[in-house]
């Protein structure tokens, strides 16, 4: 392997400049194809295929991945008989498609992260119900399953039969005297035989502010102070025994708000007591100690930490999460998710001083033969990031992060490496909106929606960064490095007339040149396409609202307040005619250009889309036709119900302009350039 390397090195250095690298990686894959063992090559880098998503490029393929938007890990079990158990997650509605599935142990990573292999779908008793939650138990000879069953305010008790994959009904037991219905569960295996059950149930308080909707433009999240105006509901944790009435076992100081994530029930060390594990929607993690075996009475609450002493918050917003065992069996790892990849963490064995449990800091969980995965929501944007000549994938993520994928392929031969999250001023990119950032209230503090464009803003030859997210502030990361070693100075706010540049939400701004200027478009007050000119690296001058061919503006959506912006903003010369035009990324209840016969609305709200507006006028004075939906061998392509993003260029098998669009659980699709209209 060395020899290859160093002849496609010599190879590339008879020829001049800027070409070098690009012809030594072709050299160095032309050399493999002879060479090389095909079943090896092609796992390292295997074909991109039009109309599915892009798979992993690396060697060994193994890379982070989420079972759905959200994925909620609900216990493990040894089912297929691998060395360690299987994990069960269940993958929220807008999941593709939603449901329950085992993942199969194959390995343990470097870091102690267990890695998968392909999932499969188990069937339940209530299949086709999208919001169920679970817990699974393997106990007395068998692997249980409990679900939790709204419509008859009781728990589905399950057996799985393991060749078939399905949780067949056993019994099932009432959930009368609890306050309310649970939102998760954890079962629990008793000395006797039994079970006990332990529920995270609000408080009832509820949550939205009076008067409208947050779809409404009527809708006020924060009062005249920039206090939230409505409820904050608090979950607390429940027990039912056997022959006992339900009752509280979290004190009231203990609640977590919002939103519960899901609980667990494990031992984190061989000889230590039992342990009630919880998550939350903002990211903490709970540790109540059980006080005995077959008693369910807590401890006071201690948080998990890190080996810094400071509490672990989980990367993503949900925390959901399954004690996992350790590969020696000396107690529980943990396994979670929540709106993200699943996240692995390795308990180190301790407990500080204040008996908080201690572990390393989160790492992905792996999935062998894994499609690229860039978050949540994602935004991507085709640019050559680390001056190569080979064109990579930048994108923004619902995280908050940015991520940057390297091409270790050629142009019309990908291998795309795992995503490595961008820094910025000497620190990662990690947008976060707070208590009150976010349009919607303080539920979605950890939602930033980062939407970046990747443009040479100032001409200079290197990339820069333009992007908005939830804040709906547009703001740029200056590239202050090289061509091979691209290095961000921290955000500047973007204004206009000395004002920071405003508008509706969670816009990927258009950036790139029309004639000799260049030019910044994004949604302005009116939720409306709006055309501003550099002026420098953070001033522009108003262009003016971008027009249709009959002179009237574009709108963006039909609904109002925090159903307004989402747009992401292509600008790019998609037939060829030397026009730029425009292509759209949208969510479902976008109706450009008007609330009357836009899309997708006009076609009754079928999901997500990507819109192409043709200039039919100049670069200088642009004005756009009708928009059409772009269709992939003959169907429009709609991948899901939230936004999507898309980014042209020609990266991909073909001759053309192909396309790589987002779907929302992360998943980046490739379209060839020949098979769309």
């Amino acid at each position: 392997m060395k020899s290859l390397r160093c002849l496609a090195r010599y190879a590339a250095s008879m020829l001049p400049g800027r070409q070098t690298s690009f012809v030594l990686r072709r050299a160095y894959l032309a050399i493999a194809l002879v060479l090389l063992p095909t079943g090896a090559f092609a796992q390292a880098a295997p074909a991109w295929e039009s109309g599915q998503p892009i798979p992993l490029g690396t060697p060994d393929r193994r890379g982070p991945f989420s079972a759905g938007l959200t994925s909620f890990p609900i216990g493990w079990a040894k089912v297929t008989g691998a060395q360690q158990p299987d994990l069960f997650v269940i993958a929220s509605r807008h999941s593709f498609p939603a449901g329950l599935y085992l993942y199969p142990w194959k390995a343990t990573g470097a870091k102690g992260e267990p890695i998968y292999g392909e999932r499969k779908q188990v069937k339940y008793p209530f299949e086709g119900n999208t919001t169920f939650f679970g817990s699974v138990v393997e106990a007395q000879g068998e692997v249980w399953g409990f679900f939790l069953d709204s419509g008859s305010s009781a728990i589905i008790a399950t057996k799985l039969d393991k060749a078939a994959l399905h949780f067949r009904e056993d019994h099932r037991v009432s959930l009368a005297g609890l306050p309310r219905f649970p939102s998760v569960l954890t079962a629990v295996p008793r000395p006797d035989g039994k079970w006990s059950f332990v529920f995270s149930t609000s408080n009832g308080e509820g949550r939205a502010p009076a008067g409208p909707d947050s779809r409404d433009p009527g809708y006020v999240p924060y009062d005249g102070r920039g206090i939230w105006r409505g409820g904050t509901t608090r979950f607390h944790l429940w027990v039912m025994e056997p022959g006992s009435k339900p009752r509280q076992i979290s004190k009231d100081e203990e609640a977590s708000i919002w939103g519960p994530g899901t609980i667990s029930f494990g031992r984190l060390t061989k000889a230590g007591k039992s342990a009630v594990i919880s998550g939350s929607w903002f990211g903490n993690i709970s540790y109540y100690e059980v006080a005995a075996d077959g008693a369910m009475q807590l401890a006071s609450r201690r948080y998990a930490v890190g080996e810094d002493g400071v509490l672990l918050r989980n990367p993503v917003i949900g925390t959901n999460l399954a004690v996992y065992p350790k590969a020696d069996g000396t107690g529980m790892d943990l396994v979670a998710s929540g709106e993200g990849a699943l996240y692995f963490y390795r308990f180190t064995g301790r407990f500080d001083t204040h008996g908080n449990p201690v572990y390393k800091q989160p790492t992905p969980a792996l999935l062998e033969h894994a499609q690229l995965y860039a978050g949540t929501l994602a935004v991507p944007s085709i640019v050559d990031w680390d001056g190569d000549g080979v064109l990579d994938i930048v994108a923004g993520n619902s995280e908050g992060r940015i991520l940057f994928f390297r091409n270790r392929g050629t142009n019309r031969q990908p291998a795309m490496e795992v995503g490595v999250a961008l820094q910025a001023g000497g620190r990662e990119i990690f947008v976060q909106p707070g208590y009150k950032g976010d349009i919607q209230g303080p539920g979605e503090a950890r939602w930033g929606y980062i939407s970046p464009n990747v443009q040479d803003w100032d001409g200079d030859g290197l990339p820069d960064i333009l992007t908005s997210d939830s804040t709906a502030r547009h703001y740029v990361y200056m590239n202050k490095g090289t061509k091979r070693a691209p290095k961000l100075a921290g955000d500047e706010t973007i204004y206009l007339d000395g004002l920071d540049l405003h508008g509706t939400w969670r816009v990927r701004p258009g950036v790139g040149k029309l004639g000799s200027r260049m030019a910044y478009i994004a949604l302005d007050d009116d939720d409306e396409f709006h055309l501003y000119w550099r002026l420098d690296n953070y001033n522009l001058a108003d262009g003016g609202k971008l027009r249709m061919d009959d002179g009237s503006s574009i709108r963006s959506n039909f609904l109002g307040a925090g159903a307004t912006g989402r747009s992401k903003i292509e600008v790019v010369d998609w037939d060829g005619d030397g026009r730029v035009d425009l292509l759209i990324g949208t969510p479902k209840h976008h109706s450009i250009p008007n609330p009357e016969t836009g899309l997708p609305k006009a076609l009754g709200l079928p999901g997500t889309m990507v819109l192409f507006l043709k200039n039919v006028g100049s670069n200088e004075a642009p004005k756009y036709q009708f928009p059409v939906g772009l269709k992939h061998k003959g169907h429009l392509i709609h991948l899901g119900h939230h936004e999507i993003g898309a980014s042209a260029g020609p990266l991909g098998p073909g001759a053309g302009m192909n396309v790589v669009v987002s779907r929302e659980d992360g998943v980046l699709f490739f379209f060839q350039r020949e098979h769309m209209q």
